[in-house]
């Protein structure tokens, strides 16, 4: 399903065959090479929720902005009332000109025709540039939601992230636009369902037995797409899933193609990539087949809505009970109940898919809670976010480090089952404390768990003496600043990149102390150069430096590193570490296995197997 594609196409005419509402507003997803392909759907996808949940999450959503939505539902539960006095103003036409109503002029209710079409058409023009705004509120507020929850809540948010990039990307575009689909189509069933009741009035005050012929195609139709829901369901969850696992795939495959190259593995990338790509026309096609099913339920239900007309109307036509007019106003209040089915199979759907949308988004809020979703958030659609705050800037840290203490500290990394087991140490302003040992003693789970970033099973951290509950929230800019072993860039101008969001006078001084000034100076681009996904277009050693240089803009208190050097050069290394060493920093946390580093260190802890061995 696409995203809402601008304004309706105008209306079709008085019979209603093409209702403008329907064509805008819901626009319908050898040995060696074959080890660097791997599945990269990570776990089951979350199960769909209860409908009554989507039914609570939807009211809640609404009810953030309901004069918004009070306007909206006014306007559209008028534009699909109009096609009924359109009906009678036809039928008074008719007449007038067949001499059914010989008193009558054609040209007054011709007129009033004429009008009312104007006035559909101005009142859609005014429905669809306020629903857009509408439309947007609707799919912000979950997304900024999702997104405080991933970067703000307190604990480690690794364990809510899908296994690709693409899931996530899927989460906060499509399920989003699923969860404000429900809201619209509220909008078109309130409308239809009124026509609908006020053109079968009017049908069984002049023709009873007619009227009950025609409502039987529309009561049969609704029956079909409420048989049909449940499958819509199964169906869109399949189709979602598959469509996030092709994107997941691209992204990787794309930010890892040095690595596909270096290993041949083309080939094998290209059958994973036709693989994945057929279960996902397979699954898309099934969604889209049933979908469509349901919203053609319109054409069929008119077509024989108006062959049963004829049928039964025919000996009334000869016998002069029933007139011309008569016979324009049943034909086109068919159209109006054709609607009817059509926006009722729309609502099934679009409630079915977003059961499983608002599961998918739940699994990224902190608490799992699907109301928290669209629970009340500041939202800046217009004049551009606040200012940031003095110690967002860093520009006062509030309490700046005395002492960083971890006591009996123990945790597990989620996906290893390995870790750290009682370890304790002690930073102390203007101290540099190196972590060292083999590999796979636990040296990065520890610095992780200090700042909350995977889960602690026992032990206490400290700052300045208070207790820190949850370092996840506590340990952030401008009190610490963390640079993995693998910065993750974004795909842009390595000057945003560094940055994100910080003033630009801040970025000298950090290219500086990195030691990627120099290597700026000669990109083609120089700071605006852009860095490809994941800092592709850099070296390995320009990545490191590149996270380096975005954790020293915030001038924290404390700096934890996890192994900087490993894909520097000794040079390189050695002049970035005097520039961090001599005044570029007030306190390091550090992974390493350099002796120039470790010989220069206030204190040194040495791992094995996740325990202290000395320090």
């Amino acid at each position: 399903m696409s995203a809402p594609s601008g304004p309706p196409l105008p209306p079709a005419g008085p019979a209603g065959a093409a209702d403008p509402a329907d064509s805008g507003r819901h626009a319908p997803d050898d040995q060696r090479a074959e080890q660097v392909v791997t599945d990269l759907n990570g776990g089951d996808p979350p199960t769909a929720v209860d409908p009554r949940t989507t039914m609570r999450v939807a009211w809640r959503l609404l009810r953030r902005d309901p004069v918004a939505y009070g306007i909206a539902w006014v306007q559209w539960v008028a534009f699909h009332l109009i096609p009924v006095p359109i009906g009678w103003a036809f039928k008074l036409v008719l007449d007038a000109v067949t001499g059914d109503a010989p008193a009558l002029s054609p040209w007054a209710p011709l007129v009033v025709l004429l009008g009312l079409e104007l006035a559909r058409w101005v009142l859609l023009v005014s429905a669809a540039v306020q629903w857009h705004g509408a439309f947007i509120g609707w799919l912000t507020v979950p997304r900024v939601n999702m997104l405080r929850s991933l970067t703000t809540a307190p604990g480690p948010a690794a364990g809510r992230l899908p296994g690709s990039s693409g899931e996530a990307v899927s989460r906060f575009r499509d399920d989003a636009q699923d969860l404000g689909l429900v809201l619209d189509v509220w909008l078109d069933i309130s409308g239809a369902g009124l026509a609908a009741a006020v053109a079968v009035a009017i049908m069984l005050a002049i023709e009873p037995g007619v009227a009950v012929a025609v409502v039987l195609p529309v009561a049969a139709a609704l029956a079909l797409a409420r048989w049909l829901g449940p499958r819509l369901r199964a169906w869109r969850r399949a189709s979602r899933q598959a469509t996030a696992e092709v994107t997941g795939f691209i992204g990787d495959a794309f930010g890892a193609i040095l690595a596909v190259k270096a290993a041949g593995a083309e080939a094998a990338v290209n059958r994973r990539f036709t693989a994945i790509n057929a279960r996902r026309a397979q699954a898309a096609r099934v969604d889209q087949v049933g979908t469509q099913m349901v919203q053609s339920l319109s054409g069929a239900t008119g077509e024989l809505g108006v062959g049963l007309l004829l049928l039964f109307v025919a000996a009334s036509v000869r016998a002069g009970d029933f007139t011309v007019g008569d016979l324009g106003l049943f034909t086109t209040y068919v159209a109006v109940l054709a609607n009817l089915p059509r926006w009722a199979g729309r609502l099934g759907a679009y409630h079915r898919q977003a059961d499983v949308s608002v599961a998918r988004m739940a699994a990224l809020m902190d608490d799992g809670v699907p109301e928290r979703i669209v629970a009340a958030t500041p939202i800046h659609l217009r004049g551009g976010p606040p200012p940031l705050e003095p110690d967002v800037l860093g520009a006062t840290a509030g309490d700046p480090l005395t002492e960083l203490r971890v006591d009996g500290l123990t945790a597990l990394h989620p996906s290893s089952g390995r870790g750290v087991e009682g370890v304790d140490l002690v930073v102390g302003r203007g101290e540099l404390v190196v972590v060292t040992g083999p590999v796979g003693a636990g040296k990065s789970t520890l610095l992780r768990a200090v700042l909350g970033l995977v889960p602690r099973q026992a032990g206490t951290i400290t700052w300045n003496g208070e207790p820190v509950d949850d370092p996840s929230v506590h340990l952030v800019p401008p009190r610490a600043a963390y640079v993995p072993q693998v910065p993750r860039l974004f795909s842009e101008a390595l000057r945003d990149t560094i940055l994100l969001g910080l003033p630009g006078d801040r970025l000298a001084r950090a290219l500086f102390l990195a030691c990627l000034d120099e290597d700026v100076a000669t990109m083609a681009g120089g700071a605006d150069t852009i860095v490809g996904p994941k800092g592709v277009r850099l070296s390995g050693g320009q990545v490191q430096r590149a996270g380096a240089a975005r954790a020293l803009v915030r001038r924290p208190e404390l700096l934890v590193v996890d192994d900087l050097s490993s894909a520097l050069d000794v040079e390189t290394e050695a002049r970035l570490w005097d520039r961090l060493l001599d005044g570029g920093v007030r306190a390091a946390l550090v992974v390493t296995h350099r002796s120039r580093v470790i010989g220069r260190a206030d204190r040194v802890v040495v791992l094995d197997h996740g325990r202290v061995a000395s320090g």
